[in-house]
């Protein structure tokens, strides 16, 4: 069930391909040969996905528009914000009934008669969110995906489009860094925290990681610091004295990431840098981010926020393949490992209860094969 981190190498040559507007020479399929129904994990209102979702078969076009293609999905992840969407909290409201999921990878199986963007057997990913990937197969437009490098293993190519890019654009867009600078995140255990932890590393930029007193903490200091991590500490240690007398000796960091808020917030600010900067991109506490006022007047701090969604909205298709053309070398070369755990579409219940379980440590995916 837990998948494996070993990822064959290869090539990609994804994002040129979208540069020259390349085109395929499409083999035809005989569509009358290919399944007339599919799966899908349907909610027609928001509320408690536990209550909300339903999986529903229906069927399936019987035949293609000129720019579709029929896609069978390979694997999706449930996120925080797939749980948000479907109770109605996130900043993207779903037009009901919806299918559930955001993001994930498909295997193109049939095009339609001018499709030039993709062809079949290709592997692609969604380019925005909402299109409903808790699926077994799908009829979409061809502009509704891009393709990515079939040398990626499903799970990792269904997760990276969103936590790994947000660890990369947190790391990119807000503070120059250089070699010996130190950055400090909460939230360290989640999978933008490992990947900011690995990103950083390759980088040779030092991260403070803040995580949870939990069931087996041990292990999840281990995890981190195997990853890439400099320093790994709990939320309750970092109030303390003593961990102000441990991080004297290392510079101050420059950046702090936020995915926690309340307290833990607070404390990340008080130790950035003179003209430093904290990036808030998520709230698990649900509470608000408090900084003193004596941080924005002696330290001249900056407090911003970040949202994926929105850095897709203002940013073109190119800048985007660009993006995870950065990340992909890492996967194969195994220096970005994702931590996650793999349960079947015919077993999303067990999945979705996976997910709501606290001190989880693995993102969960669903795999359609």
């Amino acid at each position: 069930m837990f998948s494996g981190l070993h990822l064959s190498k290869g090539s990609n040559t994804f994002a040129s391909d979208l540069k020259r507007g390349s085109n395929f020479s499409i083999k035809k399929q005989n569509y009358s040969s290919l399944p007339t129904s599919t799966k899908v994990i349907r909610y027609r209102t928001t509320g408690s996905p536990q209550e909300v979702l339903k999986v529903e078969k229906e069927p399936l076009p019987s035949q293609l528009e000129d720019n579709q293609i029929l896609v069978k999905m390979l694997a999706a992840p449930i996120n925080p914000a797939d749980i948000n969407m479907i109770e109605g909290t996130y900043g993207i409201k779903p037009t009901l009934p919806a299918v559930g999921g955001n993001e994930g990878v498909a295997k193109v199986v049939a095009t339609g008669s001018k499709v030039q963007l993709v062809k079949e057997n290709d592997h692609v990913i969604p380019i925005r969110p909402g299109l409903g990937t808790w699926r077994t197969y799908g009829v979409f437009n061809e502009k509704d995906f891009m393709r990515v490098p079939t040398d990626i293993k499903p799970e990792y190519a269904a997760t990276i489009s969103v936590n790994p890019c947000t660890a990369l654009r947190l790391l990119d867009d807000f503070v120059q860094l250089k070699a010996g600078d130190v950055i400090v995140q909460n939230g360290a255990n989640s999978t933008v925290g490992l990947s900011v932890a690995q990103l950083a590393h390759e980088r040779k930029v030092k991260t403070i990681n803040i995580i949870r007193n939990r069931p087996g903490f041990g292990d999840v200091v281990e995890r981190i610091k195997a990853l890439g991590g400099y320093m790994v500490v709990s939320e309750d240690y970092a109030v303390t004295p003593q961990f102000k007398r441990l991080i004297s000796d290392i510079p101050k960091p420059k950046l702090a990431l936020n995915c926690v808020g309340g307290p833990s917030a607070t404390e990340m600010a008080r130790i950035l840098d003179i003209g430093g900067t904290m990036v808030t991109y998520g709230g698990m506490s649900r509470k608000p981010v408090t900084v003193p006022t004596s941080q924005f007047i002696f330290k001249d701090i900056t407090l911003r926020g970040f949202w994926l969604s929105k850095w897709i909205e203002e940013h073109s298709l190119e800048e985007r393949a660009q993006m995870l053309e950065t990340l992909f070398p890492l996967i194969r070369k195994e220096r970005l490992k994702l931590w996650m755990e793999t349960w079947k579409f015919d077993q999303f219940s067990e999945g979705l209860a996976k997910s709501f379980e606290p001190h989880k440590d693995r993102k969960i995916v669903l795999t359609m094969e």
